[in-house]
């Protein structure tokens, strides 16, 4: 009888353990049902893709919250009629928070509805230090970069904002040019910095700040339409066009058009050379009216334009847009000199011969003597700008 008792304990056990897996498969099939019926309703779309991952991460166990504002940085989006749960859900599937039901019930006390748009977070943020921050985002703090700005001049505003080092920022615009992806016969990385509006995230890096600098300017070349080919003889060209014309787009591009006629090889009025004080400057430093010595003109640096034939080996600042577009497509014309009589408003004189460039030089002396107390003696008795 004893071995019929342990017989019977035995087949009770097993029915135990059968009816347990039953059940278990029982839950996990209503699981299933329910995701697929919400999939159903929803119209099986990605909309509701980050929904159901909030749902099952609660039914598998994922609750709770996090303690304290976090750590690094995530990248939000909150689009446009977004409900509170969405948002909550994606916020879940990003690890930023835990779990929904704090995040919910912390928005559900602010009283506010979340706003679309993008947002930087963290990870491991408690649902009511979410809220606050997505309600309340800090502003990035921003620089800026003035067009025509060389490299070394920006550092005094990247240092400002971000606090880095100033050591650190001139190291990494000192960077030879492949390490952001640019050609490494390139002298520098001058001119490759768009000039523009930039925002300095938390624990951004000096490489990462003028990385995204260059990266826009690689953007700018691109939306202009400048082919890759061309973009570095665009870019130089449009960084003197930027330094020597304070003018309108349309003397920019007739600025461009004097360049590419100096350069042209049977031209005799120039032989070939740009002639640009511009790029003497940006050897020794620019003067107060722009112009250059006839010590600084001998010098043998490859950007001395009075010396060499062609273009300098790469840009000498950061040009603008329009500097780029009148680079990339110059006017129609048979200038060869040009001379911006009056810098205050741009008014610039071009001419084809260089004894009538001589009497718009003139011209510009006369505003150097009315403006500057006597610098008109510094401008050249050769030819004036370029």
């Amino acid at each position: 009888m004893s071995d019929l008792h342990e017989f019977a304990d035995d087949d009770t056990r097993t029915e135990d353990r059968h009816r347990k897996r039953r059940r278990r498969h029982r839950r996990r099939r209503a699981v299933t049902l329910l995701l697929i019926l919400v999939l159903v309703i929803g119209g099986a779309g990605y909309l509701v893709l980050g929904p159901l991952k909030g749902i099952a991460a609660d039914l598998h166990g994922n609750t709770g919250d996090y303690k304290g504002s976090g750590h690094g940085e995530v990248s939000v989006v909150v689009s446009s009629g977004a409900s509170g749960r969405t948002v909550a859900n994606d916020l879940v599937d990003k690890g930023v928070i835990k779990s929904s039901d704090p995040f919910l019930d912390a928005l559900s006390k602010s009283g506010d509805q979340l706003q679309p748009g993008r947002y930087v977070l963290h990870r491991h943020m408690s649902g009511s230090a979410a809220v606050k921050l997505l309600q309340n985002p800090v502003a990035l703090p921003t620089f800026t970069v003035p067009e025509g700005y060389r490299r070394m001049q920006m550092v005094p505003a990247i240092h400002k904002v971000s606090g880095l080092p100033v050591a650190e920022i001139k190291k990494a615009l000192k960077a030879k040019p492949q390490k952001y992806g640019l050609p490494a016969d390139l002298p520098s990385i001058e001119g490759y910095l768009f000039p523009a509006t930039y925002k300095v995230k938390p624990h951004e890096t000096a490489t990462e700040i003028v990385q995204t600098m260059v990266d826009r300017m690689q953007a700018a070349l691109t939306d202009a339409g400048v082919r890759a080919q061309d973009q570095r003889t665009v870019l130089t060209k449009a960084s003197l066009v930027q330094a020597e014309s304070p003018g309108d787009y349309a003397t920019r591009r007739k600025i461009a058009r004097v360049f590419d006629n100096r350069l042209k090889d049977d031209n005799k009025e120039t032989d070939g050379k740009l002639q640009s004080d511009a790029t003497v400057s940006y050897i020794f430093g620019t003067r107060e009216d722009a112009s250059t010595t006839k010590k600084q003109r001998a010098s043998k640096s490859p950007y001395n334009t009075y010396r060499h034939k062609g273009l300098p080996p790469g840009p000498i600042n950061s040009p603008g847009l329009a500097s780029i577009k009148a680079a990339d497509d110059p006017a129609s014309g048979p200038w060869m000199y040009f001379v911006t009589v009056n810098p205050d408003t741009g008014k610039t004189k071009f001419a084809t011969t260089y004894k009538q460039h001589q009497k718009h030089v003139k011209q510009y002396q006369a505003w150097l003597k009315k403006h500057h107390k006597g610098d008109h003696r510094k401008a050249k008795k050769n030819g004036g700008k370029s």
